[in-house]
């Protein structure tokens, strides 16, 4: 009798949990419902509108390394100058012992150098600070500093006749800046193609060419080609405009003297043929492109028919224009190409031949004499002045690697850093630039994420049906805490979205090893959004307030309520401007099999183009004008021409 009440009591306990709990969850479910202005959501995390930025990995203090980008070479021979730009700093060594003698604090991201004539001075680009510097060599201390274009990255040094130029590639801001170099102040600001990121002048300092990295379509089904651009240095003028065809990556550029060419290695990559062609090597490869100062180009293919070298990055051209040195950046190599032996072969050839030269992957042998196998992701090169070393940064190795050009063999490495081995985010971005997990070494996960950001380009992928639909390129950096991902949200994590689905969709090899992956995961959560640091503590101009106040707006001018799901920061609610749900905006292609999309965040969405889930739209101003439908993607019927801009301005804040 005695148990009696306590059974009683347990039970009553019981129903008074399991009714807290349901009420609990209908209290939740009405929240969520109520918020998100969603009457068919289920129960969903609370993460998903309750999220603090300084939470997120991206957002943790991580190590710096030493990882080498631009070089430069002393005269006489004797220095090499080296850009660290993770640790702010440039860096002298002793190009016969290979140590380091010399370190210089640069704020802001060193990344290209450049040299003049006499030696006298090094010229750094800061990437982050939106600025070059000049070093006086004599003391090894910054002397003059100047802002220049958004995202400096790669730097030239030419004589004209009116005097010492910089020509400078600004990837952010997608110009170039001329500088004048006494005095010290920038002359012209022409606009390039999409993300400039190398620079090379003509000998006599007539002519520079500007390589830029990222394609752009000309509408949603077709081709995409990056950007040649030509300006004279004297005067800061652009020449000529001429497309890299159905290529991207560009991230090099030398001028071949005695020879006219400009040189650029570069991703040939069909974007448009379904990514089962992977396995029969039809979606990207490797080439070198062949320009002249008309602005005529040809694609050379530096792949072999079984083998690919991914990513061709820096290069550099002996002073005799007799060969050139290509690394690549995915397959951790040198490519050696006898420009005598090409010469030869373009001179035989026919006009249709040279047309077709990039798909016959037979041809390297023609010109390709060897290769020499570097440390982890080689990303830029630069010779000797007397031609008999090139040095390799090797930056996922904290190295530069230093080459005998007699003999093609390495004769040491100037280290920097320890590699980073103890680093899962180092290891990760490792497995992130390495094409050896693809079939054939074709690509890298870097081949379409530059810096884990977009290639610009749509894909198009078998999931829903081969030569149906085509699928933007989403960002990654910023992606944490996004989950889930893919636009069809079918990827709960990075581990699911690039492991065996990543290997049977796109890798068509056996997924990446488990402990890589989970290395890999971390370095793209590691990874923030686009300019992160100098964007989110700005002060908003009064054009970009009057756009927060559209965004967060619950009424129209005229006092009209806004249905609650379709108010812009419901969807994108901060603090990652997203959701993280499903949704339906009236985006809905002929061909697509749902109408239910991934809401995608929007930091850094200004430098996320094109837009939509298949990339159809090629500005921000197009998600409205062109390809909104009855009001389904946010009401915007209302707004005139000065409202949109002012929307626009605001997400570019974002």
């Amino acid at each position: 009798m005695r148990r009696t009440p306590i059974i009683i009591s347990l039970l009553i306990g019981l129903l008074v949990l399991a009714g807290l709990g349901w009420g609990s969850a209908a209290w939740s479910r009405a929240h969520e419902r109520r918020w998100s202005g969603r009457l068919d959501l289920e129960l969903v995390s609370c993460n998903h509108c309750h999220l603090k930025i300084e939470n997120l990995p991206w957002a943790q203090p991580s190590r710096r390394h030493s990882a080498p980008a631009g070089l430069a070479v002393s005269p006489d021979n004797r220095k090499v100058y080296i850009a660290l730009d993770e640790r702010n700093e440039v860096v002298e060594a002793d190009g016969v012992t290979l140590a380091i003698t010399r370190r210089l604090e640069v704020r802001g991201g060193p990344f290209g150098l450049a040299i003049d004539a006499k030696g006298e001075r090094l010229y750094a680009t800061c990437r982050d600070g939106d600025r070059v510097v000049a070093i006086d060599l004599a003391t090894f201390r910054e002397v003059e500093s100047l802002a220049i274009g958004a995202g400096p990255v790669a730097a030239t040094y030419c004589d004209t006749q009116e005097g010492g130029r910089l020509v400078i590639a600004n990837s952010v801001s997608d110009n170039i800046s001329v500088v004048s170099l006494s005095p010290f102040k920038e002359l012209a600001r022409p606009q390039a193609g999409r993300e400039p990121y190398a620079v090379a002048a003509a000998p006599d300092g007539s002519i520079a060419f500007v390589a830029n990295r990222l394609a752009v379509p000309e509408n949603y089904y077709s081709m995409a080609s990056s950007e040649l651009t030509l300006v004279d240095p004297s005067k800061g003028k652009l020449l000529l405009r001429s497309p890299f065809e159905s290529a991207h990556l560009a991230e090099g550029i030398a001028v071949a003297p005695g020879r006219g060419w400009a040189l650029t290695p570069l991703i040939k990559v069909r974007n448009l043929v379904p990514i089962t062609q992977v396995a029969n090597g039809w979606v990207m490869s490797s080439g070198l492109a062949i320009a002249d100062a008309k602005g005529s180009i040809i694609q050379m293919p530096l792949d072999e028919a079984h083998d690919y070298f991914a990513d061709p990055s820096g290069i550099a051209v002996d002073a005799a224009g007799k060969r050139a040195f290509i690394v690549s950046g995915g397959s951790d190599t040198v490519t050696v190409v006898d420009l005598e032996l090409l010469a030869r072969w373009l001179a035989g050839a026919s006009d249709q031949a040279k047309r077709e030269a990039i798909d016959d992957l037979s041809l390297s042998a023609e010109y390709v004499v060897a290769r020499i196998p570097t440390g982890r992701n080689p990303r830029h090169a630069t010779l000797s002045p007397d031609g008999k070393r090139l040095y390799v940064s090797e930056r996922l190795e904290d190295a530069v690697l230093a080459v005998d050009t007699a003999a093609l063999k390495p004769i040491g490495r100037i280290r920097l850093g320890d590699g980073g081995q103890t680093d899962p985010i180092r290891r990760g971005e490792r497995v992130f630039t390495q094409a050896a997990h693809t079939f054939q070494r074709q690509f890298s996960c870097r081949s379409c994420h530059p810096d884990g950001h977009v290639d610009g380009l749509s894909y198009d992928f078998d999931g829903d049906g081969i030569g149906d639909n085509l699928l933007d390129n989403r960002s990654l950096q910023g992606v944490a805490g996004t989950s889930p991902l893919k636009w069809n949200g079918k990827n709960p994590s990075l581990q699911v979205q690039c492991g065996v689905r990543f290997a049977r969709v796109l890798m068509r090899t056996d997924p990446i090893p488990g402990a890589e992956l989970d290395d890999l995961a971390a370095y793209l959560n590691s990874l923030p959004p686009p300019r992160w640091a100098r964007r989110h503590r700005q002060v908003l101009t009064p054009a970009q307030e009057r756009g927060r106040r559209i965004f967060f707006a619950t009424l129209t001018p005229a006092g009209e309520p806004i249905p609650r799901e379709r108010q812009c920061h419901v969807c994108h609610r901060p603090p990652l401007y997203s959701n993280r749900l499903m949704s339906s905006v009236g985006t809905r292609g002929s061909l697509d099999p749902s109408d239910l999309f991934d809401t995608p965040h929007l930091l850094g969405v200004a430098y996320t183009a094109p837009y939509l889930h298949d990339g159809r739209a090629k500005t921000l101003e197009e998600l409205w004008t062109t390809y909104q439908t009855n009001d389904l993607h946010g009401v915007s019927s209302y707004m005139n021409k000065h409202q949109l801009n002012d929307l626009v301005e605001f997400l570019k804040t974002l």
